[in-house]
């Protein structure tokens, strides 16, 4: 499993699993078939005698399919239909939110690296570069994640943890302050590292995790839903620190 640690501007680090080959080529697909069923429902429905032919509207429908990637991801955050059905998106290698200019960049070299070389560009850029990017991402300074975290939060909620209000949020553990960044990265490990190896070791490390931190955090009693506390501690922690 191929990953990517992105340093957010808060200074909160967060391991993603990459996109691989397959699930961006299906998306990829699914998208074309998109298009196609846009198109046949397009020209059966309003110029039923021209499906061969060439009109205005054809041009139009062209123009569509070029600028469909574009358009999509501009306006679904990172993801077209298909990124969607497939559980992935484009974010930035910074942690920074995408901008138009960066989608614009990454489209650009998209005639080079997939469409006038059928994608073969594309395949080997994204299997031999250790970030996942085709030379578009390159130029855009973006890659394609699966869209969860590893261990539990996406990029958009760690950005927005430190625009809550500081004054009306209710902290349960606010001696989480005491922990230190290492401290929060190991919490983050081990909770990735149980949910890919659920055995009884990682069940153990867990329990010892918990009681170290509700011991430092100075929490009234150890809770029911472990992991739960843990991520909470995660949030509190980049809240009071960032």
């Amino acid at each position: 499993m191929q990953t990517i640690e992105i340093n957010t501007s808060q200074n909160v680090k967060i391991e993603y699993q990459l996109a691989g080959l397959a699930h961006r080529a299906f998306a990829y697909l699914i998208d074309l078939a998109v298009i196609l069923i846009l198109w046949v429902i397009y020209y059966n429905t309003f110029e039923p005698e021209m499906l061969i032919g060439v009109s205005f509207s054809t041009v139009l429908v062209w123009l569509f399919f070029i600028f469909y990637s574009l358009l999509s991801e501009v306006f679904g955050n990172g993801q077209s239909i298909g990124k969607f059905a497939m559980g992935i998106k484009v974010i930035k290698m910074n942690g920074d939110e995408l901008e138009f200019y960066d989608y614009f960049g990454r489209w650009t070299l998209r005639f080079i690296d997939v469409y006038f070389s059928l994608g073969i560009i594309a395949a080997i850029m994204i299997v031999s570069n250790r970030n996942g990017q085709r030379l578009g991402d390159l130029i855009g300074g973006t890659t394609v994640i699966k869209k969860r975290s590893t261990f539990g939060f996406q990029l958009s909620d760690i950005l927005k943890l430190n625009q809550k209000d500081r004054e009306t949020y209710n902290f349960e553990y606010p001696m989480a302050r005491r922990l230190e960044e290492k401290d929060v990265l190991l919490i983050k490990s081990l909770i990735y590292r149980k949910h890919s190896y659920n055995n009884l070791a990682h069940k153990e490390a867990m329990d010892m995790m918990v009681k170290r931190v509700a011991e430092i955090v100075e929490a009234d009693q150890i809770p029911s839903d472990k992991e739960g506390f843990l991520n909470k501690i995660m949030t509190e922690y980049i809240i009071l620190t960032r």
